[in-house]
């Protein structure tokens, strides 16, 4: 029988990742760092933490390795969210065109 050969999924450089950080609108870092002092804080291992965040204990393993830029921001919030953490977006429009809008994270 012949054997299924297993795609590699492409890996991203170091710096790839970091520059994919970078442009984030809303900080994975930060986030995932939200994440990591939770699971340290309630005294976790990865494997319960995965049960409890409902996702693979390796990805807990990615996660408090500093794999950050693996975690979208929404899988991220809902983690926290899980975590029993609020979490709230606050959009406030500008008075007029033309201006940029900035993107602020408060962790309360």
């Amino acid at each position: 029988m012949a054997r299924k050969s297993r795609r590699a999924r492409p890996r991203t450089s170091p710096r790839q990742a970091a520059a994919s950080l970078r442009r984030d609108a809303i900080s994975r870092t930060l986030l995932a760092k939200q994440v990591q002092g939770r699971l340290k804080a309630f005294g976790l291992s990865q494997t319960m933490a995965a049960r409890i965040v409902d996702d693979a204990a390796t990805q807990m393993s990615r996660l408090m390795n500093g794999h950050f830029a693996e975690f979208s921001a929404d899988r991220l919030v809902k983690m926290l969210l899980r975590l029993g953490s609020d979490v709230t977006v606050t959009i406030k429009h500008a008075g007029k065109l033309g201006r940029r809008g900035k993107s602020r994270i408060k962790v309360v």
